[in-house]
């Protein structure tokens, strides 16, 4: 009687390890979209003058892709002191350490080769001809790119203000 016993509690336990270690068959999601920055030093030098009297700098971003340049949304933010604090482009009327006045505007997309931000330093007509020069020749870019879910989620946003952009989004 002890051996049935045993026996049929042997039994029961190889059948729990043995039910219990089966293959998962259910599906695995990828993570929920997260929004990503990336940050860009931008130096006196990296400014090209282009055909408007302007001053562009190009970054290529494989991160914005179509579906964020259509549905989603990206958001670039300047910093003229050393990334204490940021503004949303455009960011207008700044004055680099030697007195030029600048415009700053920004703009992001996707083409052929894929994601793009493109900045512009627009010369005010008295230093014209002059590229910028901040703090210690360098302005810091913030890039935000955001999935269209997380968007259409969190569309109240307030984006002028980048504090509460980083927490609503968690970004680092």
């Amino acid at each position: 009687m002890k051996r049935t016993l045993f026996s049929i509690a042997a039994i029961l336990c190889a059948s729990v390890v043995l039910f219990s270690c089966s293959k998962d068959n259910d599906p695995v999601y990828p993570d929920d979209p997260q929004a990503l920055t990336s940050v860009f030093n931008v130096k006196s030098s990296d400014w090209l003058s282009n055909d408007a009297g302007n001053y562009d700098v190009t970054f290529d971003m494989t991160e914005i892709t179509e579906s964020i340049t259509d549905m989603g949304a990206v958001w670039i933010y300047y910093s003229f002191n050393g990334g204490n604090s940021y503004e949303l482009a455009p960011s207008l009327t700044r004055t680099d350490d030697k007195g030029h006045s600048f415009d700053f505007l920004a703009e992001s997309g996707d083409d052929t080769q894929g994601g793009y931000v493109l900045l512009t330093a627009v010369p005010y007509s008295d230093n014209s001809g002059v590229p910028s020069t901040f703090d210690g020749n360098q302005i810091q870019i913030k890039v935000v790119s955001i999935p269209s879910s997380l968007y259409n989620a969190h569309k109240n946003v307030n984006k002028e203000d980048y504090n509460e952009v980083r927490r609503v989004f968690n970004l680092k």
